[in-house]
Order: structure tokens, then sequence, then C-alpha cells
């Protein structure tokens, strides 16, 4: 979807897809897999290496991860239908379960779910000794009403400053027959804590495309190092305040026009399309009518970025919280393995007042490793 857009509006790159499929195999004999991350040019500190290993049940085969994946398995069942396992990681852990399971749902083509309906799809498994949520989507990816239903299962869970997805998906008989395989799997993850002290800079360090967070002390993750952070130049009326949940910032903006905030946050692939986003917006904060797909395009301007093109949204409604009129302009910025938005929302008279300032704020923002 955003590749379309991109597309269509003269962009030239765009975000990897959120869950990536793999390949159909066959049989594999029960292993123990290692995954062990290299030490870069430093070999004298090959015993700091963190590790992730589990237990490969019979008649999985394993896959070449992808860009999104640290690991990818083909799942086979009968008549050549089968399932996926996919392990993916993505930074931060403070994105709430219900946040992370509805944009599994909404990549899924699923509605989003309420607290309440969201403990009645989950039941309790262990990751390792780590007590995680497994959340069952029945139904989830069918194309058609002619088609197989299909299934999946994700479990979703943090652990030091990373936040982990497994992923079971694919044709719902085959999900169904693997399930106590895919929490047995689940229940065999081990992280082997590495020894010594890491000193460098967090960054993601890789081994033939196989990639785990590292974080400076050893343990598998990211650390608020502010190397892990974009930096940007913020107006100095703007007041930064605490980030909650999914947000990495958060500034506060006052005046004798109104208030407006400033959010920015960032999720893994394209964080379930931008179609499914802007009608969040639109349905949930601004009131407005979902829009369709036919005209999207209508309402995204492109915007030039540091190392690429953007899309920016200008829409105006009445908040669902306070029923007060309220603008909301944001900016999706489609980048590597993540997606990036920007939002400036708050009272008309201020947002209109700060459109320029956000615009070039968004614009001054420099990625790390580039």
């Amino acid at each position: 979807m955003i590749k379309r857009l991109l597309t269509k509006i003269g962009a030239a790159r765009c975000a990897g897809l959120f869950l990536l499929a793999v390949l159909l195999a066959g049989c594999r004999r029960e292993e123990i897999t290692v995954y062990r991350v290299p030490k870069e040019k430093e070999p004298e500190l090959a015993d700091t290496q963190p590790r992730i290993e589990w237990q490969t049940p019979p008649g999985w085969e394993e896959q070449a991860p992808s860009k999104m994946s640290l690991a990818n398995f083909s799942v086979p069942g009968e008549a050549g239908r089968q399932a996926q396992l996919s392990v993916m990681t993505f930074p931060g852990e403070g994105a709430s379960e219900l946040s992370l399971v509805n944009i599994v749902r909404e990549n899924a083509g699923l509605p989003p779910v309420s607290d309440e309906e969201l403990a009645k799809l989950v039941e309790t498994v262990n990751v390792g000794p780590v007590s995680a949520k497994l959340v069952d989507l029945t139904g989830a990816m069918k194309a058609s009403s002619n088609a197989a239903p299909n299934r999946i299962l994700v479990t979703v869970f943090a652990r030091g400053g990373t936040t982990w997805f497994f992923k079971l998906a694919g044709d719902a008989g085959v999900v169904t027959a693997q399930k106590q395989a895919f929490i047995g799997f689940l229940n065999s993850v081990t992280f082997v804590e590495p020894r010594g002290t890491r000193v460098r800079a967090a960054h993601f360090a890789s081994t033939n495309a196989k990639r785990v967070p590292i974080a400076p002390d050893g343990d598998a993750g990211v650390s608020d190092n502010p190397l892990n952070k974009p930096s940007w130049d913020a107006p100095a009326r703007w007041q930064e305040v605490p980030a909650t949940q999914m947000l990495l910032a958060k500034f506060v903006i006052s005046g004798s026009d109104g208030k407006a905030e400033v959010t920015v946050s960032a999720l893994p692939g394209d964080a379930g399309g931008v179609l499914a986003n802007v009608n969040r917006w639109r349905v949930q904060q601004l009131g407005l009518s979902a829009a369709s797909e036919a005209n999207l395009s209508q309402l995204i301007t492109a915007l030039d970025v540091m190392g690429g093109k953007a899309m920016l949204l200008d829409m105006s409604g009445q908040n669902q919280m306070t029923k007060e009129k309220v603008r909301l302009i944001s900016v999706i910025v489609p980048r590597e393995e993540q997606t990036w938005f920007y939002k400036l929302m708050g009272d008309p008279a201020i947002a209109e007042r700060e459109k320029t300032a956000f615009i070039k704020f968004v614009q001054s923002v420099r990625y790390p490793n580039v």
C-alpha cells in the first residue's frame, strides 16, 4: 500500500512489509538452533556475544531470514497446505499489548478490538521462563469467500528494551494442528546472557542477515542511548514532556490561541498500512468517515524529508474526547524497516500557526546511520 501510494505521489522509497511470508519446505529433524552475534572487528570480546536458542519441532523447515525477521520457518501440512512461523523484533517496549495486537490485526485485515475483547482472545504461555500472551486471530488473511480459512497465532512480549513477535500464520487446519508444537517451540526459547561488559554504542549487529538487537551492556535489546534515536531541531517554544506508551517524544504547545501536542512514534514495517492508520485517526480521533483506498491519495501531499519522501496529511474534525473542534496535521515517513509518525494535533488556530514550524521540524530529523 505504501509503495503504491508513494509511486502515485512521486516518492522513491517505501517501507518493508510488517509481516513477510516464508517459503514452503519439507521435513527437518529436531534440533537446537543457536544464533550468535559476532563482534565486528573485536575478536577479543567474543565471549560477550549474546545468543538466543530454541528447539525446532520435527517437520519445520528453517528458511532464510528476511529484512524484518530474525528467523523464518515453513510448517507443512496435508495436501500441500502450509503455515509459516516468523520471529521478529523491534526496538522499545513501551507499547501496550492492546496496541501491538491491533497492529497485527489491522495488518491482517481484521478490525481492532477493545481491552474486553482482547481478554477473550488471549491465553498465557511461556517463552522460555518468561510469561507472555498468545493471541488467536482466527479468520485473518482470508482473501475471498472461496478461499480456505486462515489463522494467526501471535505471541508478543517485551524483554531488555526490545519487543518480540513470534507469529504462526497460514492455513487454519495447519495452524490448529501445529498449535501445541508452536507452544513447545516458545517454551524451548532460551536467552543466553553474555559474560563481560560491552562498551560500544548500541547498534544492530548481524551475521548473514540474521539480526539481533545489541545493547551497550551486552544484553539482547536496545538501550535508551541517544545514539539509537533520531536528532531534530525543535522550536524553543515547544515544551518537551515525558513520552507515554508508544511515543518516542512528545511536545506541548500553548498560547492564547489554544493548545496542541506534537508526538513522534515509530512502528515496524508498514504498521498496518497507510489507509488503516489514516482511518484510525479520521474515525477514532476526528469523528470523520473512513476514507477509501480510491480517494486516499487525494488526502496526501508529498513532502521532501532528509533521505527521501514522506506523506503529509492535514485533516480537521471534532475531538472525540472533548467534542471540540480539532485539527490534525501528520507526516508519515516510511524508512527502511520502520514507519515513522509525526503528528501535530490541537486547537485549529494554534495548529495553523505551528504548521510551518512542524513541517520544518520533521524535515530536520536526522536518523541514526544516515
